[in-house]
């Protein structure tokens, strides 16, 4: 059984030399894509010992993980670890993150962060759980932590997942996706070290946020267009419709005109009619996905 740990890096070259020996400890193959860092990262782990995929720049998270899927396929892997490089997490948990896989025939083991969260600045803490929610929304499965980048995935998984997206919110996409695909998901406590001494983070909360909700916005609007895009609408359209036969009634009884409600009528109207229509439109798109998969 081939198990490989997969490491996607931006600008590491001072923790990810520990990461790497650590994860060799309990995996075949440590294969690490260095997303276009401009410092000595690709050197530290080329000397570690790891197999080492490079992008030319900075595309993004996602890519980096499409380049360590593909490879991951390439190579025929049984299960793949990915890890993050900045040192967060330990990958003498990496048996445990497994085991699932192994014993239960499990696809996705998701590293489950916040049982003991005492240490999770407030800002991070309250920024996970609402893109959780986002998620879930999406997915439709009430997983408890969406962000986190210690997960494992099965040979089924790496085959049949697909990443489209370039950016933070493939974490998300990539359960979506899963889920989607009927694939069995379970998630496993895990250790988390906030403090590690260096940059955890490549972008700002805020920054960070908004590029997963942007990404999670999109999956929502494909994977559900009818009932959060045209329920709305209808309501709209129906809130529009009272108005309009306010201004109706009120005019034929005193034959006063008012701009106000009519403004409120038309707008609600044009703007329900223009949510109804995208519904239907991306319901139309994502069954035709459907059917060509």
């Amino acid at each position: 059984m081939l198990k490989i740990a997969c490491i996607p890096a931006f600008n590491e070259e001072n923790v990810i030399s520990d990461v790497i020996q650590r994860c060799k400890l309990h995996v075949d193959k440590v294969i690490v894509c260095d997303d276009g860092s401009t410092d000595k990262t690709s050197e530290v782990v080329t000397k570690a010992g790891a197999t080492l995929l490079q992008h030319k720049q900075n595309y993004g998270k996602g890519e980096a993980m499409k380049t360590l899927f593909a490879h991951a396929k390439k190579i025929g892997a049984d299960v793949m670890v990915t890890i993050d490089g900045d040192g967060q997490f330990l990958p003498e948990e990496i048996p445990k993150i497994i085991a699932p896989i192994i014993e239960n025939g499990v696809d996705i083991v998701i590293g489950y962060r916040f049982d003991d969260s005492e240490e999770m600045p407030s800002y991070r803490k309250i920024g996970n759980k609402m893109l959780d929610k986002f998620t879930n929304l999406a997915s439709d499965l009430p997983f408890r932590d969406t962000q986190g980048g210690f997960r494992s995935y099965s040979k089924k998984a790496t085959e049949t997942i697909k990443i489209t997206t370039n950016g933070f919110g493939v974490d998300s996409e990539i359960l979506i996706d899963a889920s989607k695909k009927g694939l069995r998901i379970v998630e496993e406590k895990v250790t988390v070290i906030y403090d590690t001494g260096n940059s955890t983070s490549t972008k700002g909360p805020i920054s960070h946020s908004a590029e997963v909700v942007v990404s999670l916005l999109e999956n929502i609007a494909l994977n559900h267009p009818l009932r959060y895009l045209g329920i709305p609408g209808l309501f709209l359209m129906g809130i529009g419709v009272f108005f309009g036969i306010n201004v109706l009634v009120t005019f034929n009884e005193i034959r006063y005109f008012s701009i106000p409600y009519t403004l409120i009528s038309m707008s609600t109207i044009m703007m329900g009619i223009i949510l109804f229509l995208m519904s239907i439109v991306l319901f139309s798109i994502s069954a035709t996905a459907r059917r060509k998969h």
